[in-house]
C-alpha cells in the first residue's frame, strides 16, 4: 500500500494519508463533485491497516455535500477494525462555532476514536 497524497486546490483540501498512520485533511472542501473527489480516499481507508492512526482535520470551510463525505470518511476509519487505535484532532479557528460544532457532531457519531478539539488563531498555521 502506498501513501495517498492529493495537493490542495481552491476547491479541494490537501489530503495526506500516510501508511505510517499520519492522516491529515487541510484547507477548503467545496469540490464540484464531492463523491468523485472522496471516492479514492474511501477506497484507501477500506484497505488501510495500522496499530495507531492520528488524524488531523484542519478545515477552513466545508460545503454541505463535502461535510457528508467527510463524516462518511471518519465513520469508515472508526469502523475499520484493521485500525487498532484512532485519535482525531479537530482544529478550528477561534470564533468559528460552526466548525467546532461540526467536529462535536462527528465525535458523537463515532464510537472508538478519541477526539481532541484544538482552537487556533489561523487554520493555515
Amino acid at each position: 500500500m502506498n501513501n495517498l497524497i492529493i495537493d490542495s486546490t481552491n476547491a479541494t483540501p490537501e489530503i495526506r494519508f500516510e501508511t505510517n498512520g499520519k492522516i491529515s485533511i487541510k484547507g477548503k472542501s467545496l469540490p464540484e463533485n464531492p463523491k468523485k473527489f472522496y471516492e479514492p480516499i474511501f477506497k484507501w481507508i477500506d484497505e488501510f491497516e495500522a496499530e495507531q492512526v492520528n488524524v488531523d482535520i484542519k478545515l477552513e470551510y466545508v460545503n454541505t455535500s463535502s461535510s457528508k463525505n467527510i463524516l462518511e470518511l471518519i465513520k469508515k476509519m472508526d469502523k475499520n477494525h484493521k485500525i487498532k487505535n484512532l485519535d482525531l484532532n479537530w482544529y478550528y479557528e477561534i470564533d468559528d462555532v460552526d466548525m467546532l460544532e461540526f467536529g462535536e457532531m462527528i465525535a458523537r457519531i463515532i464510537k472508538r476514536a478519541k477526539t481532541n478539539y484544538i482552537e487556533c488563531e489561523d487554520i493555515e498555521d
